[in-house]
């Protein structure tokens, strides 16, 4: 694991200044007590200057011989790594999402935070058993206009393609469509793969249903699922210097204050809690949720009620009709929802797999 490096090497430089880098911070400096000599990305643009007094520098700035933590996603590390390498930058861990995996679990193991679902322990993911299990279709959303993938994954029995926005475009990906039944499939350009989630709430009926995307999966299997259980998340990430700056970072803060509007209207009880969320560091992402039937449809009755209210403001806030906001909302409010009942659901996570 990256702690093991860390020892051999001594000092070391994170590169990157966001959430993964950010949570590798976080979870290095806990489990070995050591702080990198900075945080290091291609140009200051966009980025903060320090991050709780470690300084973020310009590539150039780092010397060769530095050990590299590569700490941002894989869709960015196909790009990062043969950079580095090109400059002479020979001493880099590359902190995939499976090494990732293994330090967040390892740290909020130690602070008794996020508890993994069996089957994902110490050493990763576990799950190569396929018997009988839980009654779970995990959906895989695509769209028409997806980057196609290197190695796309083989798909598992209990797991189903569905196309996202089929409504808007005559192109066909998958043979299960989200235009059908009751559907919101005209709304994709606002919702994206929330689209696809409103089709599956609508208009399924199994005991477990899940969301996953076609670069992106939640790692479950039907035979990890027990009565026990409520909900399955991928590990949060966690934001600096809080959730809301992670949000302001993709929309307006006439999108922001929109979604307090909503929140304070509808939720006047929970309205507290619900800041406190947002000006904490934990957020889950990528809107991957697999859980019991009851906890779905519960959580997407909330979830899109907010959402058609912040439809209403469309006409003072036209990003919210124009543009995805929503669906950088959505991620918020899936955290919101399951961070708020984190007492009242026994929640667990998995790990996740990204394909590129």
């Amino acid at each position: 694991m990256v702690v093991d490096e860390i020892r051999k090497n001594g000092s070391f430089c994170i590169y990157g200044a966001q959430v993964v880098a950010y949570g590798a911070y976080t979870a290095i400096h806990h489990l070995c007590g050591q702080k990198p000599e900075s945080f290091v990305v291609g140009s200051l643009d966009n980025n903060p200057a320090e991050i709780e007094g470690i300084p973020v520098r310009e590539l150039e700035e780092v010397p060769r011989e530095m050990f590299l933590i590569v700490g941002v996603t894989e869709l960015v590390q196909k790009e990062v790594l043969p950079m580095l390498e090109k400059k002479g930058y020979r001493n880099v861990f590359a902190l995939t999402q499976h090494e990732e995996h293994l330090l967040m679990s390892a740290y909020f193991n130690r602070i008794h935070r996020f508890p993994l679902l069996a089957g994902h322990g110490a050493e990763g993911f576990m799950g190569t058993k396929t018997g009988e299990g839980a009654d779970l279709v995990l959906y895989e959303v695509r769209n028409h206009r997806d980057n196609p993938l290197a190695e796309p994954p083989e798909l598992f029995p209990y797991e189903r393609p569905i196309q996202a926005g089929a409504a808007v475009t005559d192109i066909r990906v998958t043979d299960l469509t989200d235009d059908t039944g009751d559907s919101i499939s005209r709304k994709n350009r606002q919702y994206c793969e929330m689209s696809a989630t409103y089709w599956v709430w609508k208009n399924t009926d199994h005991s477990w249903r899940g969301i996953e995307h076609y670069r992106r999966h939640l790692l479950v299997r039907p035979e990890m699922l027990h009565d026990g259980i409520d909900a399955v998340l991928p590990l949060p990430y966690i934001c600096y210097p809080d959730t809301v700056s992670q949000f302001r970072r993709f929309v307006s803060e006439d999108v922001l204050d929109a979604l307090l509007k909503a929140l304070r209207a509808l939720h006047p009880d929970e309205y507290g809690d619900y800041l406190g969320i947002l000006h904490g560091k934990y957020q889950y992402t990528y809107n991957l949720v697999c859980a019991r039937k009851e906890v779905f449809d519960r959580y997407c009755a909330w979830f899109f009620r907010i959402t058609e209210y912040m439809e209403t403001m469309a006409g003072e806030v036209p990003e919210i009709a124009e543009t995805r906001a929503l669906s950088y909302v959505a991620e918020v409010l899936t955290n919101l929802y399951f961070m708020h009942n984190r007492e009242g659901w026994n929640i667990r996570h998995a790990e996740k797999e990204i394909y590129v």
